[in-house]
């Protein structure tokens, strides 16, 4: 075993302490909290390892635009390894979380507790593992005293929870990168190199009747009512999506149908009572697009079904927005990036590594389509992500970092 990763197997206590204190930091989003304290903290961590780091503050105005608020400010970082190479690889994590519900194995899900070979809180799998192994791969390559086969571009970066315009997409937006390859951490792990992601289209339909008094309930038009037959009519639609024809064969040969989920959330209106007909009721829509998908034709589609769903309702009006888009993003195998990225990984699992598209989506897109980067994306396996009891296996986290100081070494052998 080499002295890089000898250093990593023999710090684990410290990847998982690193990794606790990035779990502390409560980075919810939404709204957006902690963000300073949690560049504060990677700055920190950053300028020890000797990286030239800055942290760029997105205006308010933008934010603004984006969320309609600029209450939470934006805040993203920009760390540089420069050892004079020719290529330089932008590795990219976002550190915000999604909120957290129900009860949790050590009760507060961001005191992170150990049970079992596991670290439990939110965002440690989702995605400040990643983060933890990433930062240790870069102090073991220095500690070590090996200097990588390329110039190392870290960002760290806001609000991929909620589509990343204000994180990663900020960054490649205002040119804050200098690099030539992008390494998303997360979007795979294991054995398996992330190439790709689904699409994804948000919809927050409104339903609009009129309120009445419960006891003349004929007085009034009830949304909530419209609501559930809508949503019943929406079934038609969800099987559709399961024709063969929709279907999507990913690298492995596993096949994949796009998916909806309807009533993520959904809410009522201020003037809700035991004793009231129901005035309004919203619902969301999340539809995901497998490769080969375009967003123009799903959102007609989906809008068109919405619509007759709607229509077949009592209803005064409707409303539907889209708060988010996504096309979906996929990447040549042949590039050389997935290949070179995939012998580190088959050093470090002694297993042969294989290609895959994540149903989920991810900041992949922003740094290959908008930045134009070849780019994979690879991390830590965490479990019941976005869910209660969030975990990573400590032994993942050490094997992701070795994975990435494997691939900071070899860099592009051969290619």
């Amino acid at each position: 075993m080499s002295s890089v990763h000898r250093y990593i197997e023999d710090r684990e206590s410290l990847l998982v302490r690193g990794l606790q204190d990035m779990v502390r930091i409560g980075t919810v989003n939404p709204p957006g909290l902690d963000y300073r304290a949690m560049v504060e903290h990677l700055l920190v961590r950053c300028q020890g390892l000797g990286m030239r780091s800055k942290v760029h503050r997105v205006p308010d105005g933008e934010v603004r635009r984006i969320i309609g608020s600029s209450e939470y400010p934006r805040y993203n970082l920009i760390a540089r390894w420069d050892v004079g190479r020719e290529r330089t690889v932008h590795f990219n994590a976002h550190y915000d979380v999604v909120p957290c519900s129900g009860q949790w194995k050590f009760g507060d899900p961001f005191e992170p507790g150990i049970a079992a070979g596991a670290v439990y809180g939110r965002g440690s799998g989702d995605m400040k593992g990643s983060i933890a192994a990433l930062l240790m791969a870069v102090e073991a390559l220095q500690a070590s005293g090996v200097e990588p086969a390329f110039n190392i571009e870290c960002s760290f970066t806001a609000d991929e929870e909620t589509g990343g315009e204000l994180g990663a997409g900020w960054v490649v937006g205002q040119g804050l990168l200098n690099a030539d390859f992008a390494v998303v951490c997360e979007g795979a792990a294991g054995t398996q190199v992330g190439c790709g992601h689904n699409g994804v289209l948000w919809l927050e339909v409104e339903l609009i009747g009129k309120a009445a008094h419960a006891s003349r309930p004929e007085q009034g038009v009830n949304a909530f009512e419209a609501l559930a037959g809508a949503v019943n009519k929406l079934q038609d639609y969800k099987r559709k999506l399961q024709a063969a024809r929709r279907r999507f064969v990913d690298f492995d040969g596993q096949p994949r149908n796009p998916t909806i989920n309807i009533g993520g959330t959904f809410s009522g209106g201020q003037g809700d009572k035991v004793n009231t007909v129901a005035e309004c009721a919203r619902f969301s829509i999340d539809r995901r697009l497998v490769p080969g998908e375009k967003l123009a034709v799903v959102e007609r589609e989906l809008r068109r079904a919405v619509s007759q769903a709607a229509d077949q309702q009592a209803l005064l009006s409707y409303r539907v927005e889209s708060p988010l888009q996504i096309e979906p993003c996929v990447v040549d195998v042949e590039d050389g990036l997935p290949g070179a990225f995939a012998r580190a990984v088959q050093v470090v699992r002694r297993r042969a590594a294989g290609f895959k598209v994540t149903s989920g989506f991810t900041d992949l897109h922003y740094f290959v389509v908008e930045g134009g980067l070849p780019g994979i994306g690879y991390g830590v396996k965490g479990e019941h992500a976005h869910g209660v009891d969030e975990r990573v296996r400590v032994r993942d986290l050490v094997l992701t970092a070795r994975t990435y100081a494997e691939f900071m070494q070899r860099g592009f052998e051969g290619l």
